[in-house]
């Protein structure tokens, strides 16, 4: 009987917890416009992830960055008793906080944990500052600084650009239509996992790639795809993740139609890159991709439709994998090793009557069923001491990945400030991978250097101690 009890009561509490966050996404969400971009982020999860509660010094040094600038003793011990605990500003830091907005305005919506602390902060401020503290109109609360109007009730508080009756009208207003509150992408973007999350809307897209939207073939339309971006960390490392939403029967299509051009890596000849600065691996359908630029008149649009002829005969002679890995510099040139599935010896035929050959540390052929091109020492179709994982590229449609410190001597061997930038990120970033995870989602993942903290914990320190 007690285990029952115990039983009935988390699912209560369980029930509880969904129940209100539903209801708290939903009335966050309508005042967000369905057309505009919105990126999410959880305070409460940065907070954590920054260890800057933690210690007594790092807490020293925020609540001084946090004073700094400011004039007045009570505004500072009000500051202080945030820092402290951050629930007395008043704001629920356990849901996430909504920034939205397009050239017209810019807005922020999030919950309140308490009316009380909030109005107290707010008031606080305005002291601080010398405006005009929290008035109340048509039973909603606002304080206004400048161009920039604060606006709240027990359970939401929006800041935003736009006038304080337009920001009232949304609070009184029920109709959610033309909002997040029925946007299925915002709902999926309240799904996935990430410390920042931004849903790009199709309309938020085609306006910023109007004219590339021009080249679209017929039929697919910019504002009928939306795009999902996360970034999520953990000790040692930050995955960042796009994801394409379509919304047309078209793109869909489109999407569909890409597995005929890009297929699934096999990574038959993954075993032979040597680890290195960086290897693409990719599988092409040659014949098909030639098609489709034929199709979309694209060469023509790149000024390069008098090559048609030789794109054509490359492209034809491609079928399968493709790999191309670069080891480092040696003797001032880089070491390189390519691979691709080719239907016969056309491509390293059309390399000799180019004037490539072998012969200086360079190996061209054509063996098995792949053409090869290779620069250095390793003679071809040799197996790695320290290759790559095949599990890590089979499967995928692309896989690129990057050793930084490595790139940085590879780099530097064509253009010195490249060099410089590349070991800079690596004071931070060891490794760097680019794969597909669906056929409309791709991840990068990073290595950090310091592989004991959390990126968020380094990057807050390195902005702290600047």
């Amino acid at each position: 009987m007690k285990q029952r009890k115990l039983n009935l009561m988390y699912l209560l509490l369980m029930a509880v917890f969904v129940l209100s966050s539903c209801s708290k996404k939903s009335a966050v969400a309508k005042f967000i416009p369905d057309d505009q971009l919105v990126a999410s982020i959880d305070v409460q999860q940065l907070f954590e992830k920054s260890k800057m509660g933690n210690s007594e010094a790092s807490k020293a040094m925020w609540l001084s960055a946090a004073q700094d600038g400011v004039s007045k003793q009570e505004t500072k011990d009000l500051i202080k008793k945030i820092a402290e605990d951050p629930a007395k500003a008043g704001i629920d830091l356990r849901e996430p906080i909504y920034l939205y907005g397009s050239n017209d305005a810019q807005s922020i919506v999030g919950t309140i944990l308490d009316k009380g602390d909030f109005t107290e902060l707010l008031n606080g401020l305005a002291k601080e500052y010398g405006f005009e503290a929290v008035k109340e109109k048509d039973g909603v609360q606002y304080l206004t600084s400048g161009d920039y109007n604060i606006v709240f009730d027990d359970a939401i508080f929006v800041g935003s650009s736009k006038k304080v009756d337009d920001i009232i009208a949304q609070f009184k207003n029920e109709d959610t239509k033309e909002t997040m509150a029925e946007n299925a992408d915002f709902e999926k973007l309240v799904a996935t996992q990430g410390v920042i999350k931004m849903l790009v809307p199709g309309d938020m897209v085609s306006a910023v790639f109007n004219e590339q939207a021009k080249a679209l073939p017929e039929g697919l339309n910019v504002k009928d795809i939306s795009a999902i971006v996360s970034i999520k960390t953990d000790k040692g490392v930050a995955t960042f993740t796009a994801e394409a939403l379509p919304k047309s029967e078209a793109w869909k299509k489109k999407i569909e139609e890409s597995t005929d051009y890009f297929g699934n890596i096999s990574g038959d000849y993954i075993k032979y890159v040597q680890k290195g600065a960086f290897v693409l691996y990719a599988n092409l359908k040659g014949a098909k991709i030639y098609e489709e630029l034929e199709k979309a008149d694209i060469l023509k649009q790149i000024n390069a439709d008098n090559q048609k002829e030789i794109v054509k005969a490359v492209l034809n002679a491609i079928d399968g994998d493709f790999v191309l890995g670069a080891k480092g510099v040696e003797n001032s040139y880089p070491e390189i090793t390519s691979y691709i599935k080719t239907k016969d010896a056309s491509l390293s035929d059309m390399a000799k009557e180019a004037g490539f050959s072998s012969g200086d540390g360079v190996s061209i052929g054509f063996k098995d069923g792949a053409t090869f091109c290779i620069v250095g020492k390793t003679a071809p179709f040799t197996e790695a001491k320290d290759g790559y994982d095949t599990a890590l590229v089979k499967g995928r449609r692309i896989y690129l990945a990057c050793d930084i410190q490595q790139l940085s001597s590879l780099v530097g061997s064509v253009n010195s400030e490249y060099q410089n930038m590349a070991k800079q990120a690596a004071n931070f970033v060891t490794n760097a991978e680019i794969y597909d995870t669906s056929d409309t989602a791709c991840e990068l993942k990073l290595t950090m250097s310091d592989k004991e903290k959390d990126p968020i914990e380094v990057l807050i320190q390195a902005l702290m101690n600047q």
